[in-house]
C-alpha cells in the first residue's frame, strides 16, 4: 500500500514496526509475543509500534515506545495519513506492577493443621529448594501447592518482565493482561503425559 502511494507518506512506514495477523475483511487479529517485539522495536529505535488493539496494553508496557492499538486496516491507513487519528497507550509498569504485587486469591495462611507439611514448604520457600508432594487424592497436595507462592520472595520487576514475555510467546496471557507481577502457578491433571507438559 506504501508503495502504491495509498497511505500518503510512505516515508514514515520506517519508524514503525507493524505486527498483527491481517483477516480478509481487513480486521486485525491477535498475535503472540508482543511484548518481546515491542522490547525489540524499542531496542532498534523505532519511533513507535502498531500492533492489534487485544496486544496493545501488553506491548505499551515498554517506556520510550508509541505503542497503537488497532481493530482494521483502515485504522492503519488512516494514521498513516493523519498522525492524530490514533492516540498511542500509556501503561505506567511501575504503578501497576507495585499494585497488584500481593493481590493473592489463596494465601498460605488459609492452611489449618497439617505443620509438618507447612513447616517443610516453609523451609523450601525460604531457601529456594525444590519440593514434591505426594500421597492420595484429596490429601491437600495440590492446595498447598497453590498457596506456596504467597509466601515466595516477591518478583523483581526484571523478574516480572521475563515472565511476562514467556507467557506472551506462549500465547497464556489474558485479554488485556498488564505485567504479571506474581510468582505464577500451573496445576497440571496427574494424567498428562510428558508431550503436553512441555508444551
Amino acid at each position: 500500500m506504501g508503495a502504491s502511494e495509498q497511505l500518503g507518506d510512505a516515508d514514515r512506514l520506517k519508524d514503525y514496526v507493524m505486527m498483527g495477523e491481517l483477516g480478509l475483511d481487513g480486521s486485525i487479529q491477535p498475535i503472540r509475543g508482543a511484548l518481546p517485539i515491542a522490547i525489540q522495536a524499542r531496542r532498534e529505535r523505532f519511533k513507535g509500534l502498531i500492533v492489534p488493539e487485544v496486544n496493545a496494553r501488553e506491548a505499551g508496557m515498554v517506556n520510550n515506545l508509541l505503542v497503537y492499538g488497532v481493530k482494521h486496516l483502515n485504522d492503519v491507513v488512516e494514521f498513516f495519513k493523519d498522525e492524530n487519528s490514533l492516540q498511542p497507550l500509556q501503561v505506567n509498569t511501575r504503578e501497576e506492577f507495585l499494585g497488584n504485587q500481593y493481590e493473592f486469591e489463596f494465601d498460605f495462611s488459609d492452611v489449618k493443621g497439617q505443620e509438618n507439611i507447612k513447616r517443610a514448604l516453609e523451609i523450601a520457600a525460604a531457601g529456594g529448594h525444590n519440593a514434591i508432594l505426594i500421597g492420595p487424592p484429596g490429601a491437600g497436595k495440590t492446595m498447598l501447592a497453590k498457596r506456596l507462592p504467597t509466601i515466595l520472595p516477591p518478583l523483581s520487576l526484571q523478574e516480572a518482565l521475563e515472565t511476562t514475555k514467556i507467557h506472551s510467546v506462549a500465547g497464556k496471557l489474558p485479554e488485556n493482561a498488564s505485567l504479571i507481577s506474581k510468582r505464577p502457578f500451573r496445576s497440571p491433571h496427574h494424567t498428562i503425559s510428558d508431550v503436553l507438559i512441555l508444551k
